[in-house]
């Protein structure tokens, strides 16, 4: 067989690296692509108007919610309804937010629905840690009836689970999403039925469980900062803290996000395990300073790694 010449291969090597030049220059395009989409869900969460009904599954948990969100003039106003279940009823007005639920059965819903990719600071964080990240676009879909476009958002390591993400293609709004780690779906928020741009009835807005008692998160989301009482030695690249007050820390890298609490007396046996979905983790410090718990949507190993980390604060 006769091998090739040099001009061949001078050749060959020629088409290789123009194949090579042609798949990065793509790879940048959809890359800049996918960035474009993530702003675009951004726009569409912060200023258009819809109404719908959406499935929040983790673990053994199965809601239906139906949602009314409503932007006049740069003031948000959005009722949340569980549509299965206890009754519990999300209510923002602006910046206050108010949960109106069962005496008996408190939950925990509300707060995760404040949090991960339907939740307006989801994206923007985003946008601001995405060095744990890539973003890449991978085709069209179909959801709740309407053309969606298929982002993913992979995370750099393993310190932390990804999102696949739906985005209408008219309007950028988030339709679906899955939270995937440990090569499972851990998460899944997805509409079944949405109504983007058309008028929203005024009784959306002011629908309140019989017998309710009302919870102001607001409140919660505005506590007062002051010096922790202990500190956290190692943490996930791009994980920094977004809010400490006192006996409580909560950390985000933009799309995971954790808690650690610390208690005066044992509540807990120490564990590191996962319950419901959530990573969860209890240790108690050394001299009797207390115990800590550790809550998040992270991998167990991370977390435990964490809480391992913590160590109290002599002021």
């Amino acid at each position: 067989m006769k091998k090739p010449g040099l001009l061949t291969i001078a050749r060959l090597v020629t088409v290789a690296f123009s194949g090579l030049a042609l798949a990065m220059s793509t790879y940048a395009q959809e890359d800049a692509s996918a960035q474009q989409w993530l702003e675009k869900m951004i726009s569409a969460k912060q200023h258009e108007t819809y109404s719908g009904i959406f499935t929040f599954i983790r673990g053994k948990d199965f809601n239906t919610m139906r949602i009314s969100h409503e932007n006049q003039e740069g003031l948000v106003r959005e009722s949340i309804y569980q549509l299965n279940g206890v009754t519990r009823n999300l209510l923002r007005h602006g910046d206050e937010i108010i949960c109106y639920h069962d005496a008996h059965e408190p939950g925990e819903l509300e707060h995760d629905l404040s949090l991960g990719p339907f939740s307006q600071s989801f994206a923007e964080l985003l946008t601001s840690f995405q060095s744990g990240y890539r973003l890449a676009l991978h085709g069209k879909d179909r959801v709740a009836d309407r053309p969606a476009v298929q982002l993913s958002v992979q995370p750099r390591d393993d310190d932390r689970y990804g999102y696949m993400l739906w985005i209408d293609e008219a309007s950028g709004l988030l339709l679906q999403s899955h939270l995937i780690g440990g090569g499972r779906i851990r998460e899944i928020f997805q509409f079944s039925q949405v109504s983007i741009g058309e008028p929203i009835a005024e009784d959306a807005f002011s629908r309140i469980p019989v017998n309710a008692v009302s919870h102001h998160m607001t409140d919660d989301l505005k506590e007062p900062e002051s010096k922790p009482s202990f500190k956290v030695r190692w943490l996930p690249n791009g994980f920094k803290t977004v809010r400490a007050s006192g006996n409580r820390l909560h950390f985000s890298d933009g799309v995971a996000t954790f808690s650690i609490f610390i208690a005066k007396a044992k509540r807990l046996p120490e564990m590191a395990t996962e319950v419901n979905g959530k990573a969860v983790v209890t240790r108690l410090l050394k001299d009797d300073h207390g115990q800590i718990t550790l809550v998040g949507n992270v991998p167990v190993q991370m977390a435990k790694k964490v809480a391992d980390s913590v160590e109290p604060v002599i002021y």
